[in-house]
């Protein structure tokens, strides 16, 4: 494996912790149940890797980020059992913990095992010491699971390419977007992974204050020859940013059939319940090919 381009010393720039449960979760995770569904429908064997995976599971205090997520969504009426935001909050109440409101919630990782079954191959990168560890004692246990201290943009590449040869994968890239050079470094990363895997999907999380950076890294990658299609979701105004996102992203490369239909008619359910100012939200979708 490469050595990561951050400081083994460096105090983490990042924590899911501080941000679980809120409306870029509640978009992330949508989108990542229905791709690991589909997937899973077609495929005898599933491979799932998590570049950035984070502590597994998180607490939630009596206020924070997650009441404008999750917190929006618990206790609304499913008007179908059968639609991505009612499977997304029942799987929630399922893993997570909570009654009235939710206190604990699920991390990517605790999702994907929950969608793929206990039989699918986890690899799951996490970089700083301290998460890593409460990584373990959450999914530590599980025969079918990899722990890895480390960036995963690192080492996700060569480890995909291992995968697909006798799984269908799923690559889950969720970085922090703290430092500016994210902005480069992620697109980059995707791009020598998806050039060199045949099949891998691969779902890149962004966040949303401006579309100046996210727009950018589709022009960089667009430019690398990958294709992909976008769904982003905006619950605060662009013209209003502030500490909190305004929104955020997945871009999907090689999505599986029906996933981006599913997620886009998720959008007006998590955009209206979750629009920091009533009837305030939007959505984008847009994609293009390869080279």
């Amino acid at each position: 494996m490469p050595t990561s381009r951050y400081r083994e010393s460096a105090a983490p720039d990042y924590g899911h912790r501080f941000h679980a449960g809120n409306v870029g979760d509640v978009w992330k995770h949508c989108v990542l149940i229905e791709v690991l569904l589909r997937v899973a429908s077609s495929s005898t064997r599933v491979a799932y890797l998590d570049t950035h995976a984070g502590e597994g599971r998180y607490a939630l205090g009596a206020t924070g980020e997650w009441t404008e997520g999750i917190g929006r969504l618990w206790n609304r009426p499913n008007r179908t059992s059968d639609t991505a935001v009612a499977r997304y909050v029942e799987l929630c109440r399922r893993i997570g913990e909570g009654r009235e409101r939710p206190v604990r919630y699920p991390g990517s990782p605790m999702i994907a095992r929950a969608v793929l079954g206990a039989d699918a191959v986890l690899t799951l990168w996490e970089r700083d010491a301290p998460t890593c560890d409460a990584l373990q004692i959450v999914i530590g246990g599980d025969a079918h699971a990899s722990i890895v201290r480390g960036d995963g943009l690192d080492a996700i590449a060569e480890a995909a390419v291992a995968a697909e040869r006798d799984a269908d994968v799923v690559v889950l890239i969720d970085p922090p977007y703290t430092q500016k050079a994210d902005w480069l470094a992620v697109p980059d990363a995707l791009a020598r992974a998806a050039a060199q895997t045949k099949r891998a999907c691969f779902l890149l999380w962004y966040p949303v204050k401006s579309l100046t950076r996210p727009n950018a890294m589709f022009a960089r990658l667009a430019d690398a020859g990958v294709p992909g299609t976008l769904v982003e979701l905006v619950t605060t105004p662009l013209d209003q940013q502030r500490n909190r996102l305004n929104g955020s992203g997945v871009l999907l490369v090689r999505p599986p059939a029906g996933a981006i239909e599913a997620i886009a008619a998720a959008a007006p359910v998590v955009g209206a319940t979750c629009a920091t100012q009533s009837g305030r939200w939007s959505f984008r979708s847009q994609a293009w090919q390869g080279a």
